[in-house]
């Protein structure tokens, strides 16, 4: 049993940490009676960042003032969650783009946690995935020195643990940021019960300036 968890201790941590967010983030939907629109109380505010797109531009957070961010930390080599949580970004990035919204009033930003294998090349080919016809200032990917964004993450309340085969254990969670910069809601990504819908309601009504 010791050398189990000794060999293990690593993986039971991440997995402990993980369920604990996991379920902070089912009380706080819980608490707002299961939806995610009808409660939308500013938490703190948004932490400052400075990266790079994939044409090398410098974007800042300032530049995001007067629109609702989706913020979502992610990498391309991820084996499991980040693939289908872009998918559904790219869900939301469509009806918001049906609403007129993407790109004026709303703009989805990924940060990669793993930029050394994220290079503009493969983030460009993986956002052709889902970006049929990109908007200017709709759907971004930012990257960044790997402990800048690592320290980005945890000011944001994203876990990111790298491993010793080179990947990532990270929160799955989209994050909600209004126009002024105030962190409104997680979103436990993995939930099923979590809808398009629901993500997209909360950036209609902030868009308004609620």
């Amino acid at each position: 049993m010791g050398t189990f968890l000794e060999k293990n201790w690593f993986k039971l941590a991440v997995g402990v940490i993980l369920v604990a967010m996991i379920a902070s983030f089912a009380y706080k939907l819980l608490a707002n009676g299961g939806k995610p629109d009808e409660r939308l109380t500013a938490m703190k505010a948004a932490p400052s960042f400075n990266l790079k797109d994939l044409d090398g531009k410098t974007v800042t957070s300032q530049d995001m003032n007067g629109k609702v961010q989706l913020v979502y930390f992610f990498y391309s080599f991820c084996p499991d969650v980040c693939l289908p949580t872009s998918y559904i970004l790219s869900q939301v990035q469509d009806e918001l783009k049906k609403k007129d919204l993407l790109g004026s009033k709303a703009q989805i930003l990924s940060i990669t946690v793993d930029p050394t294998r994220d290079t503009p090349e493969v983030l460009k080919a993986f956002g052709n995935r889902f970006e049929s016809k990109p908007v200017p200032g709709g759907w971004t990917f930012l990257r960044g020195e790997e402990s800048q964004v690592a320290k980005l993450a945890e000011d944001f309340g994203i876990m990111v643990i790298k491993e010793k085969d080179g990947n990532f254990s990270h929160s799955n969670a989209i994050l909600l940021v209004d126009p002024k910069g105030q962190l409104r809601n997680y979103y436990d990504a993995s939930n099923p019960e979590l809808t398009v819908d629901h993500i997209v309601k909360d950036v209609v009504t902030l868009s308004k300036g609620k």
